[in-house]
């Protein structure tokens, strides 16, 4: 079968941008980080917003050890990007989880599940990182 990956990642903290800032910002703070993920993802990649602050990126011919790679290029990306307000400069970062197919799992629902899990051991395990998911 094809190998591919998955990454889905979230903003760390985000719920505070918007009680900080406002909706508006919030909504600066999601654009950003979509443009930083087109610019990092390849053509053939899918790159999309999942719910809330949650975005997803599908690696189509992707191996896992790959796939880590760009997960931590992005995590670096967000890291040092800034979004530019009318009299502050924000930072955000992101914790991101990392499955692949076939690896850890065949059908859809449990790669996300997988990536789900390693995103949540990110941010459980201090944010700003990348996961890679359990073998079952």
């Amino acid at each position: 079968p094809a190998t591919f990956s998955l990454i889905l990642m979230d903003i760390d903290y985000f719920k505070k941008f918007n009680d900080t800032w406002g909706h508006q910002v919030g909504d600066e703070v999601l654009k950003h980080l979509a443009r930083l993920l087109q610019e990092h993802a390849r053509e053939m990649d899918i790159v999309a917003r999942y719910g809330g602050e949650e975005f997803v990126v599908i690696l189509r011919q992707c191996d896992l050890k790959m796939a880590t790679r760009t997960a931590e290029r992005i995590r670096k990306a967000c890291e040092r990007s800034k979004i530019q307000m009318e009299n502050e400069t924000l930072h955000i970062t992101i914790s991101l989880g990392v499955s692949n197919c076939p690896e850890h799992a065949m059908e859809p629902a449990e790669l996300i599940s997988r990536a789900d899990a390693a995103l949540y051991a990110a941010k459980a395990n201090g944010r700003n990182r990348v996961e890679i998911a359990r073998s079952s």
